[in-house]
């Protein structure tokens, strides 16, 4: 269930640049021969990363960057838990808004992980309205809708890693 998130997205993504190659294949002959291709979805053999992108009839582009070696960039204020290990990244950039997955790991214990993560979302605005507490996980979560940011994080301890997934979205309605 950890990349169900960004396996949702790059669904998305993909079947909207589909159902537009779809529609282009279906233009009025008459048109001319001169369409260009609204989408693109390409996978680097070598790193595995994927790479998709796909521009809407207004022409608002979103790009989806997939993949372990994807830098970790997350909108401001939220940053990369300290000495952690990611494990893989997945961005969307739709027009001026931008969400961003993180799975990474740690030694650090659950509730640092998720203390840490508290303190930047009140930073950004966000009163966590979801806190969930389990035996092995934690979930948080809430946005700041005036600013258009959210916060997702599951983090879980098995043996002796924590591992989590962030997901943190600015500017998507």
């Amino acid at each position: 269930m950890r990349r169900t998130l960004s396996s949702l997205w790059l669904s998305a993504l993909l079947l909207s640049a589909c159902n537009s190659a779809d529609n282009i294949g279906n233009a009025d002959k008459n048109e001319g021969d001169n369409i260009e291709p609204v989408g693109s979805y390409d996978i680097d053999p070598a790193s595995g990363e994927v790479r998709a992108t796909h521009t809407d009839a207004d022409g608002v582009t979103t790009t989806m960057l997939a993949g372990k070696d994807v830098p970790p960039d997350l909108p401001e204020p939220f940053l990369l838990y300290p000495g952690a290990q990611v494990t893989g990244t997945t961005r969307v950039d739709h027009g001026e808004g931008a969400f961003v997955t993180l799975d990474f790991t740690t030694s650090d214990e659950r509730a640092q992980v998720v203390e840490y993560y508290r303190e930047q979302a009140l930073e950004a605005g966000i009163d966590p309205e979801v806190e969930i507490d389990g035996t092995n996980a934690t979930t948080l979560g809430g946005e700041n809708r005036e600013d258009g940011i959210s916060i997702t994080l599951s983090v879980t301890k098995e043996g002796s890693m924590t591992e989590a997934q962030l997901s943190v979205a600015r500017g998507f309605e």
